[in-house]
């Protein structure tokens, strides 16, 4: 069995990094801006990734950078593992073997029909 558990403390971070990185505006960090990258890229790709950043409202750089840091991210969340003793990892394996909890509310929400799937404006 896989457990994968992510733990960030909140505490640790500073007021404008409380945000997922993706939404954080990389260009209005204080951090001097020196290197450069270079690709190379098919035409019809880099008019599809100008149309998304002018669509954000985004310069092609400070596009292509968020979502790079978010891929990089993400990337490097899935290679971390969470490491129990024993006795830990066998608390945690009984409380992921237990049936699930029936909330009787949340039945109920999904068994209501969506407005907006079955809206035809």
């Amino acid at each position: 069995m896989f457990i994968h558990c992510q733990y960030v403390d909140a505490m640790l971070r500073p007021a404008d990094e409380w945000l997922p990185m993706p939404w954080k505006d990389h260009a209005m960090t204080a951090a001097r801006k020196n290197e450069t990258f270079t690709a190379r890229i098919a035409p019809a790709d880099l008019d599809l990734i100008k149309r998304a950043a002018e669509a954000c409202g985004k310069s092609l750089s400070n596009f292509v950078i968020e979502a790079a840091m978010f891929s990089a991210q993400k990337s490097l969340m899935d290679q971390r593992f969470m490491h129990l003793d024993a006795k830990l990892f066998d608390s945690v394996l009984e409380t992921v073997s237990q049936p699930p909890k029936v909330h009787k509310e949340l039945a109920a929400l999904f068994k209501e029909e969506s407005q907006w799937a079955t809206s035809e404006t």
